[in-house]
């Protein structure tokens, strides 16, 4: 019977040729006098290893996926979660091709690349099918390569999928246990405009408009949009600016963040010599991401969502896939797209754009509205029901 693990080795053998030569990762062949009796563990943290420390470019493809996230930061403008995303997959395409000139990569080797993601879901395929695309489509606008390798390497099929909503009673469940304006005002955010965490991490009193009726917001890649404040939401806008801040003692001001970072620190000794602890609250600090997700988890542990300690299972974005695909309803794809920032009407299509039973619902409850006025008018006797 074969060992499953050996014949893991073995693939991971095949689709890195730096088994073969130790030096093109640490670029000065001390490495492992025995390179193919590498362990799965060994070659991961080798992989991992030339990430870290950009030893991956000392290959030949490597160091043009050096010079192209160079470009890509300073002339294209990515992001640092953008750059980082590029460089896991083109860090592992270098090492795969680490035997290859630029020029001598062919489209199946660029197959045998992608290949490695190919017990992952559609959707990652897809990722990283761009990702190598664009990268060859740049070595050969640059002059570096003559033809793409990439250019007939097709995205998979990604599988359509619903996207998942919170409960139909969470909102209410949320914003009635939710007592500070501070909170309530930060779910309104969630629930009612649909904002990422990570724009909601970077909201500030200044980026609200009370007298315009908007909020200011920074989506990926710093894209701006502005996202107007109607109903209810402008009505805790207000009683917030007017309340204290929590552990703070004074109404908010422009250079605080909605959800700032708290933390419990020393503060004496009480009669019986026990130790005090006093929250000691940072409003001009940004929260990080983690700080965040705890904060929501504390909302739904509050309305009774999850369990007391449950940090998992019913993700903040759901808020976000709630809200699109209400505002869809009501208001049509267009201005769905348009309210979460999408740059490309198709993303939205792609993720919101299909009917659900709820459309099956309202559509069959207006032809039941229809049939019952021509019978009304006489157009359809009763005996035509069937």
């Amino acid at each position: 019977m074969a060992n499953p693990a050996s014949e893991a080795l073995d693939e991971l053998e095949r689709q890195l040729p730096l088994f073969g030569d130790a030096r093109a990762v640490d670029g000065n062949g001390s490495g492992l006098s025995n390179p193919a009796r590498l362990t799965l563990g060994e070659a991961a943290r080798i992989i991992r290893d030339a990430v870290k420390d950009k030893s991956y470019r000392a290959t030949s493809v490597g160091q043009l996926v050096g010079r192209y996230l160079r470009w890509f930061r300073n002339e294209y403008g990515a992001t640092p979660s953008t750059l980082r995303d590029y460089e896991a997959v083109l860090a592992r395409m270098s090492l795969t091709l680490a035997d290859k000139e630029p020029i001598e990569v062919s489209v199946d080797d660029l197959r045998d690349v992608i290949d490695l993601w190919g017990e992952r879901s559609p959707r990652t395929r897809q990722k990283v099918t761009s990702v190598v695309r664009a990268f060859w489509s740049w070595a050969e606008e640059q002059g570096h390569i003559a033809i793409s390798p990439a250019a007939r390497i097709r995205r998979p099929r990604a599988e359509k999928r619903v996207a998942p909503l919170l409960p139909a009673d969470a909102r209410p469940r949320l914003l009635t246990v939710a007592k500070h304006p501070r909170d309530r005002l930060a779910l309104f955010c969630l629930l009612l405009l649909g904002v990422r965490r990570g724009e909601l991490a970077g909201i500030q009193v200044r980026d609200f408009d009370a007298h315009r009726c908007s909020l200011r917001v920074y989506g990926k890649g710093r894209k701006e949009r502005v996202l107007p404040l109607r109903g209810p939401v402008l009505a805790e806008l207000r009683l917030f600016l007017s309340s204290d801040l929590p552990h703070v003692g004074r109404p908010p001001e422009p250079d605080d963040y909605l959800l700032y970072p708290t933390k419990r620190v020393y503060d004496g000794r009480g009669p019986e010599g026990q130790q005090k602890l006093a929250v000691r609250a940072y409003p001009r600090k940004r929260p990080s991401p983690q700080a965040v997700h705890r904060w929501w988890y504390r909302q739904l542990e509050a309305a009774g969502l999850v369990g007391r300690g449950v940090t998992h299972g019913l993700n903040m974005h759901l808020a976000r896939h709630t809200f699109a695909t209400e505002l869809r309803r009501v208001a049509g794809i267009d201005a769905a797209s348009q309210a979460l920032g999408h740059s490309d009407l198709n993303t939205t299509l792609g993720i919101y754009g299909h009917r659900d039973q709820t459309d099956l619902e309202a559509a069959m409850e207006r032809y039941a509205s229809w049939l019952e006025q021509q019978r009304e008018d006489g157009i359809v006797p009763p005996e035509a029901d069937d």
